[in-house]
């Protein structure tokens, strides 16, 4: 692991005093000491923990610290619990040898910070969680007894001390670790941007993991794909897992039992695509009958069998609104109908939600290159409050801005069109052609 990532933890309450420019060398192990010449045990790369016993006047500084540079350590983090303030000719000491320099905050101990760092550069404790992510997979393949990706989000965050999010391409959180100590809640705005910047690195065709760094913070950004299709196929659709590290220094035993997580994940996916099934198919039926010119008695009729899967508990018949989108790459040899599909059950949930349960009230279909939504919205109430009646374009715009359009690039187009919402069958035709119409404008 790199200093970075140690200055990173937020956790470790650790301060920087000096060495900025040196956070990028490599942790290989961790030393505490107290000895006026701890030469002897040491063998470079590893950060040093001190309480500053062995300072006795200020000139020690500097024979300690030329020591330490002599011996390449990759940095020193002294605790302020016996002098309190790092003392100034410490400071200068690491300045000269160009030593990075830390200070410990009194509340927190020297074992904290060995074992965080002792987590991290370990390939056994990394082989040993790979072992529980395996028998996760099969538990999930096999029924839902695995209880989902939080479970191993949390293995991630409990035993490797790793946050890490899956996110669909709209940036939206499908799942997080649920520890109470996993630390601040990823907001929209940068889970938005992490989404955007894995959609730009895929369309590159780079293998991942995809390493970027935002708010100050680095980010490693693995893909959850499925293997052996066109990229274009599944880009605007497939979920990513990002972890808060950086994995460029990671052994390769690390970015496997990662990989194996993506793995896992996936097999979740699926079965939640398995579970929209029973809607897309109904979606597909009141299309067809639309498209057909079916009487409005026999469309009526399928709407009464899909609305209370789709809003269950609901009195009265719902209204309803069409939402079309149709995906197009340049040359026109890509099928675009089944992402537009996908990514249009995600656009359609609000960013704010997490988790696949918002998805439940939206059945979209598709036909070609074209995904149609149907969906339905309660009725106004009597005092005529229409501010749940229904979607609008301008709130799906920047979700197709940042960061789809990170994933069209320049050979890629995206056009969606939305209608006005209906209260019968009836209007459903007109519906359908005026969202149609929209989507061409």
């Amino acid at each position: 692991m790199r200093l970075r990532a140690l200055l990173d933890t937020r956790t470790l309450g650790l301060r920087l005093l000096g060495g900025e420019d040196e956070l990028d060398r490599t942790v290989r192990g961790v030393m505490t000491t107290d000895l006026r010449d701890p030469s002897r045990y040491l063998s470079g790369g590893e950060l040093v923990l001190t309480g500053l016993a062995w300072r006795r006047e200020p000139e020690d500084s500097e024979r300690f610290v030329r020591i330490l540079a002599a011996a390449n350590v990759a940095g020193l983090a002294a605790g302020e619990a016996e002098l309190g303030a790092i003392p100034d000719d410490l400071v200068q000491a690491c300045l000269h040898h160009r030593l990075p320099l830390f200070a410990v905050e009194e509340a927190v101990s020297f074992a904290s910070i060995t074992e965080h760092v002792v987590r991290q550069v370990s390939s056994e404790r990394a082989g040993d969680l790979a072992a529980v992510v395996d028998r996760h997979r099969r538990l999930m393949t096999s029924g839902p007894a695995g209880g989902g990706p939080e479970v191993v989000l949390d293995l991630l965050g409990s035993d490797l001390d790793l946050r890490a999010w899956v996110l669909s391409p709209t940036g939206r959180q499908i799942a997080g670790s649920t520890l109470a100590d996993s630390g601040p809640e990823l907001s929209g705005e940068l889970a938005a941007r992490l989404a955007g910047e894995h959609l730009a690195a895929a369309r590159t065709g780079r293998r991942g993991p995809h390493r970027v760094t935002l708010a100050g913070s680095t980010y490693s950004l693995f893909p959850i794909r499925y293997e052996g299709r066109d990229l274009r196929q599944t880009v605007l659709s497939d979920w990513l897992l990002a972890v808060e590290a950086d994995a460029g220094d990671w052994p390769e035993e690390r970015l496997d039992l990662l990989h194996g997580v993506t793995q896992l994940i996936a097999v979740e996916r699926d079965r939640r695509d398995a579970a929209r099934t029973v809607r897309r198919r109904l979606a597909q039926e009141v299309l067809e009958l639309v498209q057909t010119g079916a009487p409005p008695a026999e469309i009526a009729a399928r709407l009464r069998v899909a609305a209370p899967v789709l809003l269950p508990g609901l009195g009265s018949a719902p209204h309803w609104q069409i939402v079309v989108a149709r995906v197009e790459w340049e040359g026109g040899d890509v099928p675009g109908g089944p992402v537009a599909q996908s990514l249009l059950e995600e656009m359609l949930v609000d960013p704010g939600t997490s988790g696949p349960e918002p998805s439940d009230r939206i059945a979209v279909a598709h036909t070609g290159d074209e995904a149609v939504a149907l969906v339905p919205l309660p009725v106004p109430d009597e005092s005529g409050d229409s501010s749940a009646t229904g979607l609008h374009a301008e709130e799906l715009l920047p979700l197709v801005q940042e960061p789809l359009g990170r994933g069209l690039a320049d050979d890629g187009r995206l056009t969606v069109g939305v209608s006005a919402s209906v209260h019968s069958a009836e209007g459903l035709r007109g519906a359908l052609e005026e969202a149609r119409h929209a989507r061409r404008v």
